[in-house]
């Protein structure tokens, strides 16, 4: 099930996961599978063209990839999402690659002990996105 509610309780269980804080004001989309939650968005900083957005995930699922695309670009309206990993965390990398991510820069010390990587992701490159309305699955 992809809930949006209690917001601030999945952007709790997504600041753990990743070791930031999260502020409002926010807004936050999860998955929830057997009344715990496996993969969480937080979304901050809205720009009108631009939301960070930060994830953990234990799994991420089509239902819920398909939800985000729709929540940043036709609830929001934006035409990008941005995302920041640390330097350190390949495995990161390799989801924001699937999720149609592009690296854009390098912020120095942006963790205190470790580099961020800066990728931005397109809504045309989004590959749950304008092409994928097909039915719901997982």
């Amino acid at each position: 099930m992809i809930v949006s509610e209690p917001r601030e309780q999945i952007a709790a269980w997504v600041g753990n996961r990743i070791g930031v804080s999260f502020h409002p004001p926010y807004t936050t989309l999860a998955h929830i599978d057997r009344g715990r939650i496996i993969a969480g968005f937080v979304f901050n900083v809205w720009t009108e063209h631009d939301v960070e957005v930060s994830l953990a995930a234990d799994r991420l699922t089509l239902a819920l990839m398909r939800s985000v695309f729709r929540y940043v670009v036709h609830q929001l309206g934006c035409r990008r999402a941005t995302a920041r990993t640390r330097a350190d965390n390949a495995e990161s990398q390799k989801v924001l690659a699937r999720l149609g991510a592009r690296l854009e820069g390098r912020q120095q010390a942006y963790f205190g002990d470790c580099d961020a990587l800066l990728y931005a992701i397109m809504k045309e490159d989004f590959p749950y996105g304008l092409h994928a309305e097909g039915p719901e699955g997982a």
